[in-house]
């Protein structure tokens, strides 16, 4: 496989275009490689529940004595909710891929592994990866303050509380009756 890996038809694109077929470089013998460049710029479906907005960047295929040494820089949106304000936002974020696919497939030597085809799916490893980045907390822009914890409402710059119609926050704010004794401080 030569060229690059690209398409832009359809609603979203399939998880087969995540196939890549290595028997070539198996072939060939340990030490050779090919550079891989993917450019799948609309939606691609890498699971049943998981779909990325965009997937770019290129991969290094090494043959080793053990397999397929993958390597690569790859750049992901993915869509997700801030987790200040719950907005669904583009979440953009860069993937370091480095991960043996072993063969004949060895569970000692890696979990992923050259079919009986000689291709490797690239599915099972992204989604692997995108959960692992999923799981860090994001927001949707620097200046995101989140929701009103009395309201439920977006907070907006840092008038939001103006804006809706109050004065100031303690309007919002009931003042637990045993730390009442601090506020006097204050004044």
């Amino acid at each position: 496989m030569g060229g690059s890996v690209s398409a832009t038809a359809g609603r979203y694109l399939n998880r087969r275009l995540l196939r890549i077929n290595v028997g070539f470089l198996l072939s060939e013998g340990p030490g050779n490689a090919r550079e891989i460049p993917l450019d799948f710029s609309q939606r691609v479906q890498v699971d049943e529940d998981l779909f990325l907005g965009a997937l770019t960047g290129r991969l290094i295929l090494t043959r080793t004595k053990e397999g397929i040494l993958v390597q690569g820089e790859l750049n992901v949106t993915h869509e997700r909710e801030c987790d200040r304000c719950l907005d669904e936002f583009k979440h953009r974020f860069g993937l370091d891929i480095a991960e043996l696919f072993a063969s004949p497939p060895d569970a000692n030597k890696s979990v992923f592994s050259v079919d009986s085809n000689g291709e490797i799916d690239l599915a099972p490893l992204l989604r692997e990866e995108v959960l692992i980045e999923a799981s860090y907390r994001v927001i949707c822009q620097d200046s995101c303050r989140g929701l009103c914890a009395e309201t439920g409402d977006k907070l907006v710059g840092e008038s939001s509380l103006r804006d809706r119609g109050a004065e100031s926050a303690e309007e919002f704010t009931e003042i637990d009756p045993r730390l009442a004794v601090l506020k006097q401080l204050l004044q």
